[in-house]
């Protein structure tokens, strides 16, 4: 009797290429469920991060010039007043007093710009006094709109500045 060799291999089933991927690449519900719960957490923190940027415009500058009299100088004044800045908000508008000590008889321009949540208030002497006499000079920056909150620098000749942030 003649026996028969019957080889038996399994059949395989040939995938195409994309098959094949999908196989590897596909995605697993629990991988899928952390990286969504992932990116749910990064979107609040990013949202909640973000200040609301208000519309604050520059409106006006009101130069108070040396708040001396005639003839007086503050060189000698035991109490000479310190260079500050100080700002108040009302309603729908912001002023930031700047006041400074300098020699007497200068000329100064200033300039004043909002860009996103920043305040930038330069002043530079134009003209240098030849008074033997030290002066307070003032000026108040006036602005209208509305934010939650700003950064300032002020700075004056590049030799005094101020900085800070303003909340409302």
């Amino acid at each position: 009797m003649k026996t028969k060799l019957i080889l038996a291999f399994p059949v395989v089933k040939r995938l195409h290429w994309h098959e094949c991927c999908a196989f590897y690449c596909e995605p697993r519900p629990n991988i899928m469920r952390k990286i969504l719960i992932s990116l749910l957490l990064l979107t609040t923190f990013i949202s909640c991060d973000k200040s609301e940027l208000g519309n604050l415009e520059y409106a006006e500058t009101i130069e108070g010039g040396c708040f001396l009299e005639k003839g007086s100088s503050l060189k000698n004044d035991p109490f000479i007043k310190p260079d500050t800045l100080t700002y108040s908000i009302t309603n729908d508008s912001l002023n930031i007093f700047v006041g400074f000590n300098a020699t007497c008889c200068s000329e100064f321009s200033s300039s004043s710009s909002v860009k996103a949540d920043s305040i930038l208030i330069k002043i530079l002497t134009t003209q240098l006094g030849m008074c033997n006499c030290i002066c307070y000079y003032t000026y108040n920056f006036k602005f209208s709109g509305t934010g939650n909150s700003y950064k300032y620098h002020v700075s004056v000749d590049d030799d005094l500045h101020f900085t800070g942030v303003i909340k409302r």
